[in-house]
């Protein structure tokens, strides 16, 4: 059902959340929710989509996109004028289509270490937000953009969709009921064959001139360096701008942790990795394991997340309790096969949940009534997430369990 809200009364709602933003005042006659993205590659093109299509329902257009790459603006300027009949607007620069004040949200899909930052800035500037995992990759940047999030009062949805997976939200439901009982740990083993993952062939690379993009935006504030159509093309094989793994799926299936379990955040986390088969120029791994354990909530267990891309073998998707055990991702099943007790689980499919939406409708929907209490990934999920793969890649390089501290939200050897 669509969700119709006139001018006056979304002035008043968005005033009743926090202090008016300027661009509320500045929102068409029809109240047409005016979207950009910023990032519009591989990733971000299906974000665009999805907000295209989802986009007629609440009176949501994509009118703008920003990329540093001319090829992928001319891309995302063909798409948006083949959708819609009229002009996009585009950017090259991030910061130039915020100071234009012609858009009242922003998707975020650029590579990792941009979105943190991207982030603070959209909401400082009264937007609200669909960003792309990882919230953030550096722990003082994920910091920053919580607070101006909490401070600014936007509608942000982070990008981990499996939370408005229908047989996700039953499963979440049916362990806070107890079918499992007592959390005890939670296994997370993704493999996949894939060797040559996020890599790309020399003619690619060389195919792309530095006149073609703005590297000193890429950059995105890391240390100065010529251009590198490596770094810039796989920038997720490079430590100091992805953990590889980690950002790209650990995200993923430790948000499925968190999310099943209700627990924010690990207490703790140990990472081993290296590279098993895969031969090439990268500095991530291909195969990694990470032994967190958890606690803050109240209810003590330990969880593991393992992938190997040189053989799929072995993939599983856990949480295992006292009672029985929730069997998600591909099995969805509540058993209580290893559970030698009258007392044990009943075994029952996982349903789907009725009434579930796709994540950006969720977030659109969200948006029209100004909630932000039922965003399925709120930018608490995504800060968990966060905080739990700066662990695990800290962890990594360092070669030492990382401890993370709430009151202080820092992370530490220990």
């Amino acid at each position: 059902m669509t969700m119709r809200i006139d001018r006056r009364d979304f002035l008043v709602s968005s005033a009743a959340a926090t202090a008016a933003p300027a661009f509320a005042q500045k929102r068409s006659a029809n109240n047409l929710l005016r979207v950009g993205i910023v990032g519009p590659g591989g990733r971000g093109t299906g974000v665009m989509k999805e907000c295209i299509e989802y986009g007629g329902k609440y009176n949501a257009r994509v009118v703008a996109a920003c990329d540093i790459w001319n090829q992928r603006r001319g891309a995302a300027a063909k798409l948006l004028r083949e959708s819609y009949g009229t002009e996009p607007l585009i950017y090259s620069k991030y910061d130039d289509m915020l100071a234009a004040k012609e858009l009242d949200a922003v998707i975020i899909a650029t590579p990792d270490h941009l979105h943190a930052k991207m982030l603070k800035a959209a909401v400082e500037a009264g937007l609200d937000v669909y960003c792309e995992k990882p919230m953030g990759n550096v722990l003082s940047e994920a910091n920053a953009a919580l607070d101006a999030v909490k401070r600014s009062g936007r509608i942000v949805q982070i990008g981990t969709q499996r939370r408005s997976y229908p047989k996700y939200r039953a499963a979440m439901r049916m362990i806070a009921e107890g079918r499992i009982g007592q959390i005890l740990r939670a296994d997370v083993i993704w493999n996949l064959y894939a060797p040559f993952r996020w890599a790309r062939q020399d003619a690619e690379l060389n195919s792309l001139k530095e006149s073609d993009v703005n590297w000193k935006e890429f950059l995105g504030g890391k240390a100065d360096r010529p251009f590198d159509p490596r770094l810039y093309r796989t920038f997720r094989l490079f430590r100091e701008f992805s953990s590889g793994i980690i950002d790209q799926w650990m995200t993923h299936g430790i948000d499925v942790v968190h999310m099943l379990t209700g627990e924010p955040y690990p207490m703790s986390a140990y990472t081993e990795g290296f590279n098993a088969i895969s031969k090439d120029y990268r500095e991530n791994p291909d195969t990694i394991e990470v032994v967190l354990q958890y606690g803050f909530g109240g209810r003590r267990f330990m969880a593991t997340y393992a992938t190997c891309l040189a053989n799929a073998t072995g993939k599983a998707t856990r949480i295992i309790g006292s009672r029985g055990a929730a069997l998600v991702e591909d099995v969805w099943r509540i058993t209580g096969a290893g559970v030698k007790s009258p007392d044990a689980a009943k075994d029952e499919e996982i349903p789907d949940e009725p009434g579930v939406v796709h994540h950006m409708a969720n977030w659109l929907d969200c948006v029209r009534r100004r909630d932000s209490a039922g965003l399925y990934c709120n930018a608490d999920a995504g800060y968990g997430h966060s905080v739990a793969c700066i662990m695990a890649t800290d962890s990594l390089w360092a070669g030492k369990r990382m401890k993370f501290d709430p009151a202080r939200r820092a992370i530490q050897e220990g």
